[in-house]
């Protein structure tokens, strides 16, 4: 059962998300966009950085052990502003409509995404069978239906079946989001790779809290701040 909104009160926070972590439940509605947010999302993004400076140096030790990392398609990219905006702005919006937006488990958002969906896969199949007038009118259809769906459906609560088995549905965000991000790696097999992204799976398990307990602004907000560090850490690399 959909559990209720979860305060935005930032005492404890990390004790709530590692609890939430433990038993996942599906908040009724998230408490929304709130000044009461930002310290609990200023302290979510400190468990971040906490997780990834712990993985980092690890990664740095079995480095200084002899183990070679494999290349990662950063190395080989000049961060121009259009790369910086992509990363910046692009990446975080896109990926969390993409991973985190149906999160919510209410039938708006999801029937959006399944539309969304559907539109890039009739898009790709109509690629794939030579039918690429086909493919775009799928896609122009499943686009023009996704803000249809989220009218047509709004204001309702989250789908009873969603709620029962949201571990499942949240889990499976972050293990969709670390998976794509393989695609960084520009060597390697998938098997050996897949540990190299525990870092994007620990972020999106916040994300996806964040989501859930603000709504999707503050997964935004937290992602961007989150991809914005990291292009700090480069650049000062480089520099």
């Amino acid at each position: 059962m959909a559990g209720v909104v979860t305060s935005p009160q930032s005492t404890g926070t990390w004790k709530r998300f590692g609890a939430f972590v433990r038993r996942p439940e599906l908040p009724q509605r998230p408490a929304g966009v709130h000044l009461a947010a930002l310290p609990v999302l200023g302290k979510l993004f400190a468990l971040d950085l906490l997780l990834m400076g712990v993985l980092i140096g690890i990664a740095a030790g079995a480095t200084a052990l002899g183990l070679e990392m494999p290349e990662h398609l950063l190395d080989k990219l000049d961060l121009d502003v259009w790369l910086l905006v992509f990363i910046l702005v692009l990446a975080p919006v896109g990926e969390e409509l993409i991973f985190r937006g149906w999160l919510s488990g209410r039938p708006a958002q999801v029937a959006a995404f399944v539309s969304l969906l559907a539109a890039a896969v009739g898009m790709t199949a109509g690629r794939v069978l030579g039918q690429p007038w086909a493919g775009a009118g799928v896609f122009a259809a499943g686009v023009l239906l996704a803000p249809y769906l989220l009218w047509r459906k709004r204001g309702r609560p989250p789908m009873p079946f969603f709620a029962r088995h949201f571990r499942w549905f949240y889990l499976g965000s972050a293990l969709a989001f670390a998976s794509i991000h393989l695609a960084n790696f520009t060597e390697g097999n998938a098997l050996i790779l897949l540990p190299l992204t525990l870092p994007q799976f620990l972020l999106g398990l916040i994300l996806g809290y964040a989501r859930v307990t603000f709504g999707l602004w503050a997964s935004i907000l937290l992602h961007a701040v989150h991809n914005s560090l990291f292009v700090g850490l480069l650049l000062a690399g480089a520099s």
